[in-house]
Order: structure tokens, then C-alpha cells, then sequence
């Protein structure tokens, strides 16, 4: 079998602790390839499961559901959660607006940006945070169990640098463009997190100054909210939901500039522009030099994932 991304398993292991009797299916490989021999396991598994819903995750998996399904006599409701954003006249906005108003029976997003990109008013549940895995630790403790010295200070950036979208270049000019804003002997590295645990991310984001978010695309990043709930200071491009997430926590920055970072060609045209504001927002982190109080607002905004858990379950019982 294949992986499926920690979020997706944080849910389905969250709707399961509620009472409902779930499986998982993930696509293995990559390319349309994989997702063509796809349709076939999942059409077998609906005859032998009968299923009452599928819900897929992306939407290229909602596509594939669709097919796998089709002119079956008791197809399941074909759920979707949308979980980026799209550009504005693109040829994938337009597919998706087609599915969600013909193909698919039920479809949310997880941010309202991504409901307006689309122009069709869909069910906004963003994913929750496990606070049982990611909540504020020891800053000093966390710092000498991740190797950070002393005196440094840390900026954590948590993807796969090899992912174009999350743009690690554009990460890596904002920390040349910070040098501007400091005087020479200070002493920042910023870090790449990827291939680790949850538990380990979460001591991460703990021992961290500030994690620093760079991506072109979004729609609730489930990393600004895990972030939050370790009371960790970010600094983020102006993505997905980042706006509302982030409103007035102090220590919290989003970077805005008349041309964000939307795309891979934008990227080229625009990156300066966006390096700067995102080295503006760092500067204002560190100055910050305290921890925040994001714990709290998640709790506040309803996005811990027993609670994101319920929201899905009344979504389940209206399909």
C-alpha cells in the first residue's frame, strides 16, 4: 500500500474515534499512471464494500472516484475536499467548477479564498490540529533536543525542498534580503523540516524563533495551524486562509505585496518584491522574541481536530 498525507490520517483516525467505520485507500505512485489503475481497485473495493460515501481528498482523486463509480447501480455519494486554490481563469478552475456543479455530490474547500476563486458557494471546513501531538513544550528543552545552539537564532521552514509550489527558493532569497534588515554579526540559519514525524515537527516549531512559509498556493496550510498551536511566531505569503488564521496574533506576520507570488511564472517576475516583505515580516518575528498565543485562538476558532471531526460528520449526514 501507499502513504497518505498525515493530515488525511489525523482525520480519518479522528472520524473513527467517533463511530464511524471507515478505510483508507491511497493512490500509490505517481502520474497519471497511478491513478489510472487507480479507478479499477477503487470500482473493486466499492463492489465488495459498498460503501456509503467515498471521500476523496483532492481533486484529481475526486476525479477518480467519479470514474471508478460510474454506471454502477448503488454508487456511493462522491465527497470532495478541495484542498488548494486556483488561478483565475485556468483550465483546472474551470474542470473543478465543472465537477463540483455536475459530477460530484457533495464538495468543500478549506478556506473561503478558495470558495471565491471558484465562484460557488461550498462549505468551508478547514482540517484540525491533533493538540495531543502539536502543543507548546519547553522552548530550551526543545532547542537542545533538536541540536539548535544557544546563542543562534532558528527559522524553520517545513516542506520538501524538492516541492515546486512551496517554493524554497523564494525562502532562500528572503534570508538573503534579511541581512539588510540586521546588523552583521547576527547569527540566523534558516532550516528545512521534512521527513519527520509529527512528533518531531511539533519540538521543531517549539524550538523555533519563527517558521517561515513561502508558498505560492494553499488553501487552509495545515502548517500555520500546527505552528499556532505550538505558540510558534510565523511569517507567511498571503495564501489560503492565512489572513483570517493569523488576524491580530501578535508575533504573527503575513507578507503583503501588489504581487504576490501566485505561480511559477509569477515567481520570476515577482520574487524581489516578495523576498523583501517576507524579510520585512522575519525582522518583525525576531524583534518579537516572545512565544504567541496561537494555542489559544485555535481553540477559540474551533480547529482542534475533535471538533473539525464533528463538522465532517453533519457534512456526511446532509450528503
Amino acid at each position: 500500500m501507499g502513504t497518505v498525507s498525515s493530515f488525511v490520517r489525523s482525520q480519518y483516525e479522528s472520524l473513527r474515534e467517533e463511530g464511524l467505520y471507515m478505510m483508507l485507500f491511497p493512490v500509490v505512485g505517481h502520474g497519471w499512471r497511478s491513478y489510472a489503475r487507480a479507478i479499477y481497485k477503487v470500482r473493486q473495493l466499492v463492489k465488495k464494500d459498498r460503501p456509503d460515501i467515498i471521500h476523496a481528498h483532492y481533486t484529481t482523486c475526486g476525479f477518480v472516484a467519479s470514474l471508478a463509480t460510474l454506471f454502477m447501480l448503488h454508487r456511493p455519494k462522491i465527497a470532495v475536499s478541495i484542498l488548494g486554490s486556483f488561478p483565475t481563469h485556468s483550465a483546472k478552475r474551470r474542470r473543478v467548477r465543472w465537477a463540483v456543479r455536475h459530477l460530484w455530490d457533495a464538495t468543500l474547500t478549506k478556506s473561503k479564498r478558495t470558495s471565491d476563486q471558484l465562484g460557488i458557494a461550498l462549505p468551508v471546513i478547514p482540517n484540525g490540529v491533533n493538540l495531543d501531538i502539536f502543543h507548546p513544550q519547553d522552548y530550551q528543552d526543545s532547542r537542545q533536543n533538536v541540536g539548535f545552539e544557544p546563542e543562534k537564532k532558528y527559522i524553520i521552514w517545513c516542506s520538501n525542498p524538492e516541492r515546486p509550489e512551496k517554493n524554497w527558493a523564494l525562502a532562500q532569497l528572503a534570508m538573503q534580503c534579511l541581512a539588510n534588515y540586521l546588523s552583521p554579526d547576527a547569527d540566523i540559519q534558516l532550516v528545512p523540516v521534512y521527513n519527520k514525524t509529527p512528533q518531531e515537527v511539533s519540538v521543531y516549531m517549539n524550538a523555533a524563533d519563527c517558521m517561515l512559509l513561502t508558498s505560492w498556493s494553499e488553501g487552509s496550510p495545515n502548517v500555520i495551524k500546527e505552528a499556532m498551536a505550538c505558540n510558534c511566531p510565523i511569517v507567511t505569503t498571503d495564501v489560503g486562509d492565512v489572513n483570517e488564521r493569523l488576524e491580530n496574533l501578535e508575533g504573527c506576520f503575513v507578507a503583503k505585496t501588489p504581487h504576490p507570488v501566485a505561480n511559477s511564472a509569477t515567481h520570476a517576475l515577482y520574487a524581489e518584491e516578495n523576498a523583501e516583505a517576507l524579510a520585512a515580516c522575519i525582522q518583525s518575528a525576531l524583534q518579537f522574541g516572545s512565544r504567541t498565543k496561537g494555542h489559544d485562538r485555535i481553540l477559540t476558532d474551533g480547529l482542534t481536530i475533535k471538533q473539525t471531526a464533528k463538522k465532517i460528520i453533519k457534512w456526511y449526514e446532509c450528503i
